[in-house]
């Protein structure tokens, strides 16, 4: 007798082949047979009439390292079909810490404020979400800002030999615990102090495992041919698969994936494993002193902070901006201060003498607090300890498109598991958290026809599970794992939007991870069956 089976439904398999009627039967949490199974035995029997039955969905871009702490059953991403994800983006992992105080780079400390860090390495990190249980399955990446501040801390300058050796065997650590790569975030500090041969060196650590190279990458505008060929140069130097994360240019290169893409085309035919992502937003989403230059940030946050309560380096910092924008390193976002656009920049968190302005755009900031919007900025970092978040609006939906449609290319959210309660509910995140596969679901594909219904689902299942060697993932077989989606074709689409970022989506009616109900009739179960994903 099967443990499930799910009937009625229209198969789209994770390998973009047609969609086709079949049932599907677990055992055991995996997919025990595909066909025709009507009137087969099982515990229990799922009507997926007028249903898509998919492979659970995959994000290989999220930061959910410490939120998974915080709250393990992950449960916006699992609300919105995910069931598994990929952790440590953007050179910002749980792993390792420095003398346990955990690395955040462009993240918000504050979503996590009162967590305990009692590890130093992956072995401990993974024990804590294996002990506690998890909603998805969990793979991670090695964080390049974790392990240089780990090494030598923040500052702005190249590693020693004695350095870099052990930047070399805290990489080693991580690949041996089962990490399945290493991402690099070269635009937040300490990524940008970085050169090429030590991203080189560390991805000749990572090689004999097999591991991926990923990056945020050093500069997304006028830039940003170059720094996607530095992804390729760490690639080809190490001999590894190389990943640019969400590679969307922002002004004045709006419209650059076209040829992004082509040099991309290039360099795969001749050998260079190299890949893309990108998120289905034009606004984004980073912490609020990536719009500084990485020189500000020299030394850590303290350091920074009195920069910016010293009067005079707080004018370079603005003449910086305003001079150079993107240019001079940091977020693309930097373009918008250059340009004045403060009404297109939103402050996202704050603490509680700033919590009003959740939500504002720095343009109403200024106003309200009677002051130009770059002070705002600057004033609210100091106040705020360096902490806040931002909201910014500045890629385009026809580089995401072209992204999404090319064979290298991925759909991610960029996005944390979230509940809509306690800690990780305060302020005003980024929607994605909650809607950005269903959102990617009903604009581009039910709404626009961009892409038809087996590329999407091939795109966020059975692509993604390749890219990243998730062996057992992303496409429906008998014998692979029983991760599974079933969705509404008609109604799959996001509820939480950027007044309201804490809502669960719609159309997503049941939801199973290694064979267990994690979403069922449309509700959460609160089960957690989700699996730490080793590099084996």
């Amino acid at each position: 007798m099967y443990d499930l089976l799910v009937t009625g439904g229209r198969l789209l398999d994770g390998t973009g082949a047609p969609a086709r009627a079949a049932d599907v039967a677990v055992h055991d949490g995996r997919v025990a047979a595909i066909g025709d199974l009507a009137g087969s035995p099982a515990g229990s029997t799922v009507d997926a009439a007028g249903r898509f039955v998919a492979p659970g969905f995959i994000d290989i871009h999220t930061h959910s390292d410490l939120t998974l702490l915080v709250e393990g059953r992950a449960s916006s991403s699992v609300a919105q079909g995910i069931t598994t994800q990929v952790v440590g983006n953007c050179g910002v992992s749980a792993a390792p810490t420095r003398d346990y105080e955990p690395y955040y780079g462009p993240l918000d400390p504050a979503m996590t404020r009162g967590l305990d860090c009692d590890w130093t390495g992956f072995d401990g990190y993974f024990a804590r979400l294996e002990d506690q249980g998890i909603g998805t399955n969990v793979a991670a990446l090695v964080g390049h800002g974790n392990v240089r501040v780990a090494a030598m801390g923040w500052d702005d300058r190249e590693a020693t030999p004695a350095e870099l050796a052990r930047m070399r065997q805290l990489t080693a650590r991580a690949m041996e615990d089962g990490a399945v790569g290493l991402s690099s975030g070269l635009a937040y500090a300490p990524g940008p102090y970085a050169p090429l041969d030590e991203l080189v060196a560390l991805g000749q650590v990572i090689a004999p495992f097999g591991g991926i190279y990923t990056s945020h990458i050093r500069n997304q505008t006028k830039g940003i041919a170059e720094a996607v060929a530095e992804v390729t140069a760490v690639a080809e130097g190490a001999g590894v698969a190389g990943h640019v994360s969400h590679m969307q240019p922002g002004s004045p290169m709006l419209g650059a994936t076209a040829g992004l893409l082509a040099d991309l085309d290039a360099l795969r035919a001749r050998g260079v494993d190299v890949s893309c992502d990108a998120i289905p937003y034009t606004i984004g989403s980073t912490t609020l002193k990536s719009l500084l230059p990485p020189w500000a940030l020299d030394g850590g946050d303290e350091a920074l902070l009195r920069r910016l309560r010293d009067p005079e380096q707080r004018r370079a910092i603005q003449a910086d901006t305003l001079a150079h924008g993107a240019e001079s390193g940091g977020s693309r976002k930097r373009n918008l201060a250059k340009e004045g656009a403060w009404d297109r920049i939103w402050l996202g968190s704050a603490g509680e003498a700033n919590a009003y302005l959740t939500g504002l755009s720095f343009a109403e900031i200024g106003r309200t607090r009677g002051q130009d919007p770059h002070d705002a900025v600057l004033d609210i970092l100091v106040e705020e300890e360096a902490r806040p978040w931002m909201l910014a609006e500045d890629v385009s939906e026809e580089d995401f498109l072209n992204i999404a449609r090319h064979d290298a290319g991925g759909v991610i959210s960029d996005g944390f598991s979230l509940i809509p309660e306690g800690v990780l509910a305060e302020g005003k995140h980024h929607p994605r958290s909650y809607g950005a596969f269903p959102y990617f679901l009903r604009r581009f594909i039910r709404d626009q026809g961009a892409l038809t219904w087996e590329q999407a689902v091939h795109k966020l299942t059975g692509h993604a599970a390749a890219r990243f060697r998730l062996d057992g993932r992303g496409v429906l077989r008998e014998g692979a794992w029983a991760d599974l989606v079933v969705f509404d074709p008609e109604t799959v689409g996001e509820t939480a939007d950027f007044d309201d970022p804490y809502r669960y989506p719609r159309g997503i009616d049941h939801v199973y991870v290694n064979g267990v109900a994690a979403v069922s009739g449309g509700q959460l179960t609160d089960r957690r069956p989700g699996q730490v994903l080793r590099r084996c």
